[in-house]
Order: C-alpha cells, then structure tokens, then sequence
C-alpha cells in the first residue's frame, strides 16, 4: 500500500501545485484547472491503488469516486461555516472551499491506506 499512498501524495502535490499559482487569478482560462485541484488526487489514488491490487478495482473506484464526489459538498459547507461572505460571492478566490478540498483529499487517502494495509495485514495474519 506504500505505492498507493506515493500515488496519492503525487496526485495531491499535483493538486496543489495547480492551485497556487491561481490563487488570485480566476479569469475564464484559469477556472478550468481549478477542477484539476479536485480530481488530482482521488484519480492518482485511484491509479496506484488499481496498479497493486486489481482484484480490487470495483472498491478502489467506489472509495475514491466517493472521495471525488463528495469532497467538494463537504468543503462547500466548511467555507459557509468558517468564511460565510467569501461563501456568497459567485466570483472570487474561495481559498477556504479549495484549502479544505486539499486538506479532505490528504485526510481520505491517508484513510484509505491505513485502512486497506490494515486490512492487508490483517487477512496474511489469519
């Protein structure tokens, strides 16, 4: 599962290296990278988890087409929390929204890696 996790590390550097060059720039050109900050990293995971397991691909998909699909609701609701004028404006920077989609990504795969070497370790154990 070390391979899924350097997998997933590469998609979030990715991510991130996306976003930061656009933090303050959000003409039309831009706003279409934005969306590569969200897929960046459950794709990679996504990848790498396929490439060590293929016998699980229907799992790898579902676990991180939820992480992909469901990130963005959740960090939406964090900004309305955390920044709620930032959350009212239609065109601006949302560096919270796009924070805490970097933040749910790292979190989930780290979750997910702990949780399928657990689970690895645990089914040559018995």
């Amino acid at each position: 599962m070390l391979f899924v996790a350097l997998a997933g590390g590469t998609g979030w550097v990715i991510a991130l290296a996306t976003y930061y060059p656009l933090t303050e720039n959000r003409n039309p050109e831009v706003l279409r990278w934005l969306a590569l900050v969200i897929l960046a990293t459950p794709l990679a995971t996504f990848i790498g988890w396929v490439i060590v397991r293929r016998d699980e691909w229907r799992l790898a998909a579902a676990c991180c087409g939820a992480l992909y699909f469901f990130t963005p609701f959740v960090a939406a609701r964090i900004e309305t929390i955390l920044a709620p004028d930032a959350a009212r404006q239609t065109v601006g920077p949302h560096t919270v929204y796009f924070i805490s989609v970097l933040t749910i990504h790292l979190i989930g795969v780290l979750g997910l890696v702990w949780w399928r070497g657990r689970s690895a370790t645990a089914s040559s154990e018995g």
